[in-house]
């Protein structure tokens, strides 16, 4: 490759030369010098636009805490009773009383309920009674059916509010 590139005349050794220069500059450019600019210009659009969406969910999360500050005020059910109390006596009245077990605060805006083999129909008439009539909603339940037909035992958390 020496030897042929020697054979050459002088203005073909300049020409490779220059076109060689020019071709390795053409190939820095277009695979290293362009995508490292695209890449910062896509960069700093998304920098903007998560700056943008940043600005959004902080204002968010400030309507959020008010939100939860003026839900947090409605501690009590519709009848005005605390939440507590309304839940073991409509749970008592509702001839739930034998199976229930466990009435407790969960946190200071939650009830958790134990019943075991409750009758389902009869807890779910109870359920009932509470989101219609006192605006008390379950937050979560779990139930699991018992080997006795229409008998269940049953974990729930109320709040009140709709």
């Amino acid at each position: 490759m020496k030897a042929w590139f020697n054979g050459l005349e002088v203005n073909e050794r300049r020409m490779l030369i220059v076109g060689g220069g020019l071709l390795l500059i053409m190939l820095l450019y277009i695979g290293i010098w362009e995508p490292l600019t695209n890449k910062v210009e896509t960069l700093r659009v998304s920098t903007t636009e998560q700056t943008a969406l940043l600005t959004w969910m902080r204002s968010a999360a400030q309507e959020v805490k008010q939100l939860r500050g003026r839900g947090s005020q409605q501690v009590k059910p519709a009848s005005g009773q605390s939440l507590l109390t309304l839940v073991d006596r409509t749970a008592k009245s509702g001839r739930l009383g034998a199976a229930l077990k466990r009435v407790q605060p969960d946190g200071s805006e939650k009830v958790g309920v134990w019943l075991e083999a409750a009758n389902f129909d009869d807890l779910v008439r109870w359920l009932a009674v509470l989101e219609t009539r006192h605006s008390v909603r379950v937050v979560s339940s779990v139930f699991q059916a018992l080997e006795t037909s229409g008998r269940v035992d049953a974990r729930l958390v109320f709040a009140a509010g709709a």
